[in-house]
């Protein structure tokens, strides 16, 4: 895994050279992570029940080392915020999902890039 790709800036400056570790300004972010996104409470404007920010599959891509990265696959793609991050990444990506409506608003957002 590559920790410092998600990695995040030292509040304290003085402990990069401090550790031997610390060659820059990035430490290991650890296993909380906080990942803000707009909530959205209609449900006649959420298209999938079960939503998740793209910033999430974003950050585990670069945490498990885009350059290793050759294909991402998600097996229940819904509206495709894995397809996102990756091809944002610039990563290939394949996707399955029994639900048809779903995959149309994956298609859309991945138009929209």
């Amino acid at each position: 895994m590559d920790k410092l790709a998600i990695g995040v800036p030292y509040q304290d400056k003085t402990n990069i050279g401090r550790w031997n570790r610390a060659t820059h300004d990035l430490r290991d972010r650890g296993n909380t992570w906080f990942i803000p996104y707009e909530t959205i409470w209609d449900k006649e404007q959420r298209p999938h029940p079960s939503t998740f920010p793209t910033k999430l599959p974003e950050m585990c891509i670069r945490l498990h080392g885009i350059s290793r990265c050759r294909v991402v696959m998600d097996p229940f793609v819904g509206i495709g915020s894995t397809a996102l991050a990756s091809l944002r990444l610039g990563v290939s990506f394949i996707g399955f999902d029994i639900d048809k409506s779903y995959l149309e608003v994956c298609k859309e957002r991945i138009r929209g890039i």
